[in-house]
C-alpha cells in the first residue's frame, strides 16, 4: 500500500484524512476543551437567542410592583386627601377617625396627627356649645325607674349615674373614667335624647 504523505501546499484547507492516513471528518479541528469553548453564541443565531430569551423565568412580583406607580408608596397620600376632604367638609368625627387610623399604621406621621388634635378640638367645641356650658347642672330627665327602657350602652348609663343635680358638667367630665370627648358627645346625646334637663 502506498504511504499518504500530506502536500505542504494544502496547509490551509481542510484536511479529510488525518496524520495517520484515516478519514478525519473534523476537517482537522481538534476537540476543543470545557475552559476552551466559546462563551458566546453567534450572532447569526437569532431564532435560537429569542428562544432562549422568551424561556427565561419572569422577574419576581416585587420588581413588578415596584415600577407601577410606585405601588403603596402612593398609599398615606390618598389617607392624607381624604382625612383633608372630611375635614374641610365638617365631618371632623369622621377625620378624627381616619387621622387616628392612619397615626396607629405610623405613629410619626406628624401631618395626621395635626388633623386629629384640630379635629378633636373642633369636636370639643360643637359638643360643649350644644351643652351650652360646663358650669351648668343637670338632673334625670325621666323616672329613676324608666332609665332602664332608655336602651343606654354601659358607657353612657355610667355617665347618667353621675348625674344627680348637684354636680356640674366640668365635674362629670373628672369624675368620669371615660375620655373627655367620649363624655361629650355622650352627655349631648342624653340632653338631645332628653333624658337629662339643666337645673342650674
Amino acid at each position: 500500500m502506498r504511504s499518504w504523505n500530506p502536500d505542504p501546499n494544502d496547509a490551509g484547507r481542510p484536511r479529510v484524512l488525518g496524520a495517520d492516513g484515516r478519514i478525519d471528518l473534523s476537517g482537522g479541528l481538534r476537540e476543543l476543551g470545557d475552559s476552551e469553548r466559546p462563551t458566546t453564541r453567534p450572532s447569526g443565531d437569532g431564532w435560537v437567542l429569542e428562544r432562549e430569551r422568551r424561556s427565561l423565568a419572569p422577574p419576581p412580583v416585587a420588581e413588578v410592583s415596584e415600577g407601577i406607580g410606585g405601588g403603596a408608596d402612593e398609599l398615606p397620600d390618598d389617607i392624607h386627601r381624604e382625612i383633608a376632604d372630611l375635614f374641610a367638609l365638617g365631618d371632623f368625627a369622621a377625620a378624627l377617625n381616619a387621622a387616628e387610623l392612619q397615626l396607629g399604621v405610623d405613629p410619626g406621621d406628624e401631618s395626621a396627627r395635626q388633623y386629629a388634635e384640630t379635629s378633636r378640638s373642633r369636636l370639643e367645641a360643637r359638643y360643649t356649645t350644644r351643652i351650652g356650658s360646663l358650669d351648668y347642672v343637670f338632673n334625670l330627665g325621666v323616672p329613676e325607674a324608666k332609665v332602664k327602657w332608655l336602651g343606654l350602652d354601659p358607657q353612657a348609663a355610667s355617665l347618667l349615674s353621675l348625674i344627680d343635680g348637684q354636680t356640674s358638667v366640668a365635674e362629670v367630665l373628672d369624675l368620669t373614667q371615660l375620655g373627655r370627648l367620649e363624655a361629650l358627645r355622650l352627655f349631648t346625646e342624653l340632653l338631645e335624647a332628653k333624658a337629662i334637663v339643666r337645673v342650674a
